[in-house]
C-alpha cells in the first residue's frame, strides 16, 4: 500500500504540485490509521491477540528486522500467548 500511494503521489506531482501534498499528506494519515487503528482490532479478532500487544509485536518486530520482522512479529506473538495459555498456565495450576 505505500508502494501504491508513492506512485499515486509521483502521477499527481506530474499534474498539480498542490495536489500531490494533499495526496502525500492524506495516504500518511490514511496509513497511521491503518497501522495503529484498523490493524489491532483486525488482529485481535483474527488471533485473539489483545491490540496492546499487536502494537508492541508490529513495532519491535519492524525495528529488529524490517518490513519482514513486522509481519512475521503478530504471529510469532500470537504463538507466545497460545505456549503461555496451554502449557505453562496448565503445569503452575497443577502444582
Amino acid at each position: 500500500s505505500v508502494s501504491g500511494a508513492a506512485l499515486v503521489v509521483m502521477v499527481a506531482a506530474a499534474v498539480d504540485p498542490t495536489s500531490a501534498i494533499v495526496l502525500g499528506i492524506y495516504f500518511l494519515i490514511y496509513l497511521q490509521i491503518e497501522a495503529y487503528v484498523v490493524s489491532p482490532r483486525v488482529m485481535k479478532v483474527a488471533v485473539s491477540v489483545p491490540a496492546p500487544i499487536v502494537v508492541i509485536a508490529a513495532l519491535s518486530g519492524g525495528a529488529l528486522l524490517g518490513i519482514l520482522g513486522a509481519l512475521v512479529a503478530i504471529p510469532f506473538a500470537a504463538s507466545v500467548i497460545f505456549i503461555v495459555r496451554e502449557i505453562f498456565i496448565p503445569r503452575q495450576n497443577s502444582l
